[in-house]
Order: structure tokens, then sequence, then C-alpha cells
């Protein structure tokens, strides 16, 4: 029994691709090309990617470390420290600047008098 391996030629010599037609030979190029400049786009963008997370987490880290420096206002030492009780005589003034006089007129009415 005898077996025979190969005809001598290495398969490392032979072109890629050298068994499929031509047209489609062409066809697998292309192919190869698109998806060379996909995968160059794919590191740009994580490139990319990677330099605005930098630029994210270095500000935010400036912004947190300016947190501590920021002291609540402090309460005047000069005030009361409680309110006193109103008089009696005083007026009891609205939400809009005004002595309250009773019943609330009609604008109409304050405009053109009545």
């Amino acid at each position: 029994m005898f077996v025979l391996l190969g005809d001598g030629t290495a398969q490392a010599n032979q072109t890629p691709n050298a068994d499929v037609p031509s047209d489609q030979s062409q066809l697998i190029e292309t192919l190869q090309d698109q998806i060379r400049y996909l995968r160059d786009q794919l590191d740009a963008e994580r490139e990319a990617r990677t330099e605005e997370q930098w630029r994210h987490d270095t500000i935010v880290a400036q912004l947190t470390s300016k947190i501590p420096a920021i002291e609540p206002p402090q309460e005047p030492t000069d005030a009361p420290e409680t309110v006193d009780e109103a008089p009696e005589s005083a007026e009891h003034w609205s939400a809009t600047g005004g002595a309250q006089e009773g019943p609330r007129r009609p604008w109409w009415r304050r405009v053109f008098g009545g």
C-alpha cells in the first residue's frame, strides 16, 4: 500500500481565490476592501469615543473637586432669634403688596370709579 502526499507544490505559493472564477474574485476583493474600510472606521470611532470619555471624566473630576469649596451662606449674627408678635394695629398686607381693604372691587370699578 502506498500513500501519495501532494504534487510537490506548496499551497502557500498559490494566490488566494485562485480556484474562483474571475468575476467572483473581483467581487471578493471588493468585499475585502469594504471590510478593511469599515474596520478602519470602527477603529477611528472607538478612538474618538475613548478621547470623548476621557474629556468627560476630566470635566466631571474638575467640577466635583470644586464642590467642597462652596460653603453654605452664613446667617447674619445681628438678626433676632425670634419674631415678635405683630401689633394689633398693624395692617394686613396681601401677596400683591397692598393693604387689604375688605372685599376687592372689580378692576373696571377701580379704573372708572364707582
